[in-house]
């Protein structure tokens, strides 16, 4: 869905910026959940943080570029798709990485 844009266009590019970066925090955070698990032989559940993190901050970018053009028309797209699969990837994949830790340290 496109909406016209009547906001301040210079505080709208700085809601975008400020959301791409929170978007980042999040990445590089489940990057470094990743990298701890790893250390603590976890492997494949310390890839499967990693990989999230990646997507996470893949995803951000791509969103920052798209509202960004989208900004500079006097349009703004609304993009509740992402939102709800980026979620429902991470739910599923926190999960996995979840039981994959339960399944390795209940082998030991």
């Amino acid at each position: 869905m496109i909406i016209e844009n009547t906001g301040s266009l210079a505080r709208d590019h700085l809601a975008n910026e400020r959301t791409f970066l929170a978007w980042l925090r999040t990445g590089i955070t489940l990057m470094g959940v990743g990298v701890a698990l790893v250390k603590f032989d976890a492997i494949i559940s310390g890839f499967l943080f990693a990989f999230i993190g990646i997507i996470f901050i893949l995803s951000s970018m791509n969103r920052f570029f798209e509202v960004m053009s989208s900004l500079n028309e006097g349009n703004f797209i609304i993009n509740s798709k992402c939102i709800i699969i980026i979620s429902i990837m991470s739910i599923i994949l926190i999960l996995l990485a979840f039981l994959i830790i339960y399944i390795e340290n209940s082998v030991i």
